[in-house]
C-alpha cells in the first residue's frame, strides 16, 4: 500500500465501506451512497463499487430481464444509514482508482458513512458475481 494513502482513509477502506459522493457516471447531480464490493480494495488499488438507489421501480424495470438475485433491496432498519428503503444494483460495478478516492477525500467531496452489515456486503458480492453483464476480470476481484 503506498504511504501517501492518508490514515483517515487506510481505517476506513476495506469491503463493505460505504462513501457518499457524485459520480460522473450517473444521471442524476445527486451524491449516492457507494459499496466497496472487491476483496482487497488497497491491495488492488481499484475500488469496486456498487451504487445504491432509492429509485426502486426504475430500477427493477430496467433490470427486470436479468436474475432477480443481481438486485438487493435494503430497508433503512437494514442499514440505518440510507434514508429510505434502496436497491443496489449489483449489474453496474464502478470502478475508481485508490488515488482517485484519496483526491476527492482531500477535496471533501467524498464522506464516508457506517460499513455496510456483512450480510448484505455477502449478498451484494453474491449479485456481482451471477450478474451476466459484469465482466470477468471484476468477478475476480470478489474472492
Amino acid at each position: 500500500m503506498p504511504a501517501e494513502v492518508p490514515w483517515e482513509i487506510r481505517v476506513t477502506l476495506r469491503p463493505g465501506a460505504v462513501y457518499y459522493f457524485q459520480h460522473r457516471e450517473l444521471t442524476s447531480a445527486e451524491p449516492h451512497y457507494f459499496v466497496v464490493v472487491n476483496t482487497d480494495p488497497l491491495g488492488d488499488q481499484l475500488l469496486l463499487m456498487a451504487v445504491a438507489s432509492s429509485k426502486l421501480e426504475s430500477v427493477r424495470q430496467r433490470r427486470r430481464n436479468l436474475p432477480p438475485e443481481t438486485l438487493v433491496e435494503i430497508s433503512h432498519d437494514d442499514y440505518d444509514e440510507f434514508p429510505k428503503q434502496s436497491i443496489v444494483d449489483c449489474n453496474k460495478v464502478f470502478r475508481k482508482s485508490v488515488a482517485e478516492l484519496v483526491e476527492d477525500w482531500r477535496w471533501g467531496v467524498v464522506k464516508p458513512k457506517k460499513d455496510l452489515p456483512q450480510e448484505l456486503l455477502i449478498r451484494i458480492q453474491a449479485g456481482v458475481r451471477m450478474s451476466p453483464l459484469v465482466e470477468e476480470e471484476v468477478k475476480a476481484l470478489i474472492r
